[in-house]
């Protein structure tokens, strides 16, 4: 029986969007498009295994956003054994199911919309990967208590995203207040992704540069989440 969709908030035309591109238009071309093949999304990957290489064999990672799970099987290759992956979009999961099983690895891989519900119970994972996803979060910081609350104590999130010069993001963050495309909402400086994480309670290091086109964000759960009941 084919999952259903997640159910959104009326108001959440993005998200909406972001479904209807990821779930119809994107499974079977997402990795031949132009953004992952302009965007040096190998360096992007590369960073995030970097980060993870002295421990990543006894980590449990989740991967925000997996899309067709082009991070979970790089993650695999080097050593990750206990994966985990969710998406907004169905159709785009059974790609990652069937990239997985190609390769010989496993991941569990579930529908969800992380800014209304992670579906494991707290304190399950060790790392949660954020990559290419934040710019589509209407409401960034119910995504981010989420991620907050699956990750165990001294848990690291992991967010990487594209790095814009000011006047082309300024631009581009204006057309999207008139139209979503493809479920883009808002593209952040590296500055203010640090103070969104740091809303929440995330202890932040510094910011890195990754090639032209991204930035990495590492951050560290500690205490309570801000806001939280």
């Amino acid at each position: 029986m084919a999952e259903q969709p997640p159910t959104f908030r009326k108001h959440d035309r993005y998200k909406a969007s972001s479904y209807r591109t990821y779930n119809f238009k994107m499974p079977e071309r997402y990795d031949s498009s132009i953004w992952m093949t302009s965007c040096q999304i190998p360096l992007l990957d590369r960073a995030i295994i970097e980060e993870l290489a002295s421990r990543i064999g006894s980590l449990a990672i989740l991967d925000v956003g997996c899309a067709t799970g082009r991070l979970l099987g790089k993650l695999a290759s080097a050593g990750a054994t206990r994966l985990s992956g969710v998406d907004l979009a169905p159709n785009i999961l059974e790609v990652a199911r069937e990239r997985m099983a190609r390769q010989g690895a496993h991941a569990e891989l579930k529908v969800a919309d992380a800014e209304e519900s992670l579906p494991w119970p707290a304190e399950s994972f060790d790392v949660v990967t954020v990559t290419g996803v934040l710019h589509h979060f209407y409401r960034p910081h119910d995504a981010l208590q989420e991620i907050y609350r699956v990750l165990r104590p001294e848990g690291r999130v992991l967010v990487v995203d594209p790095c814009f010069f000011p006047l082309l993001r300024q631009l581009m963050n204006l057309c999207l207040r008139v139209a979503p495309h493809e479920g883009d909402c808002r593209f952040y400086s590296r500055r203010r992704a640090a103070e969104i994480l740091g809303n929440v309670s995330f202890c932040c290091s510094p910011s890195k540069r990754i090639g032209c086109w991204g930035y990495l964000i590492s951050a560290v759960k500690r205490g309570s989440p801000k806001g939280a009941a």
